[in-house]
């Protein structure tokens, strides 16, 4: 082979893009569109128990594009809602392409969270404060059995799935509390259009997720994917809390 045809190769090797992760979910793909620079969402939360609303301050969503190893493009979602008596601080990291947990960091009024996900596991730190006491320092690892998404990002990946009419589908999603990973079944209940507080008239899909202790709705706009609302039904204490989208949208075109 001559030079000339080697320094071709060459060339044509290192301009190729980054190899594609695979998805989470095999046969599943998830499709996220994030636009240049960062964008912010806020979402107002009510709390419903014995069917009285109450407002509960809002939810504001700070999603970025960040660079990552092997040139692997990563989003960072930064979550900043009321609880426990004060602000809970949530930071959640993910392959920008296939939304794959990378890491997660919560800081809340009592407690701390620091997570990374390798392939087989999430390794971490969960540091608990006691009043008059010293910390509770606990090392943390948990079998995940593979590939999952973090479900303090519960609500971007479903609406970034290829969602129709009677589309179903499990996801695994890491929740701590619940000792790493917990399928949950997801189903398109119907498409709908609705009046919602402040966006609108807007036809949206709506999906249910079995997630445990607490199922969730979530509304997403068919046209441009955002998410609109999100219900969680916290069967145990006969309650329920939403938050609408306050934040106008950005159509198409």
């Amino acid at each position: 082979m001559t030079k000339a045809a080697l320094l071709v190769l060459s060339l044509t090797a290192c301009a190729r893009p980054p190899q594609q992760e695979p998805s989470v979910v095999p046969g599943v793909p998830v499709t996220f569109d994030m636009g240049r620079g960062a964008d912010t969402v806020v979402f107002r939360r009510s709390i419903t128990r014995a069917g009285q609303d109450t407002s509960a301050g809002t939810r504001t969503v700070v999603l970025q594009v960040v660079p990552g190893p092997n040139r692997v493009a990563l989003l960072e979602v930064e979550q900043r809602f009321p609880g426990g008596g004060g602000t809970i601080v949530d930071t959640a990291i993910a392959e920008l392409h296939t939304l794959r947990a990378v890491a997660h960091r919560s800081h809340q009024p009592t407690r701390t969270m620091r997570f990374d996900f390798t392939a087989t596991d999430a390794v971490g730190v969960v540091t608990t404060a006691f009043p008059d006491s010293t910390p509770r320092v606990d090392t943390v690892r948990q079998s995940l059995g593979g590939r999952i998404f973090d479900s303090n990002v519960l609500d971007l990946v479903i609406a970034a799935l290829p969602l129709r009419p009677e589309f179903t589908t499990d996801l695994p999603f890491f929740i701590y509390e619940r000792g790493g990973r917990v399928p949950m079944p997801v189903a398109v209940r119907e498409r709908a259009t609705i009046d919602f507080p402040v966006v609108g008239p807007r036809a949206a899909w709506v999906v249910s997720v079995g997630v445990p202790g607490a199922p969730a709705t979530i509304w997403v706009d068919t046209e441009t994917r955002a998410v609109l609302r999100t219900r969680y039904d916290i069967t145990a204490r006969s309650l329920s809390f939403t938050d609408d989208r306050i934040t106008p949208l950005h159509d198409p075109g």
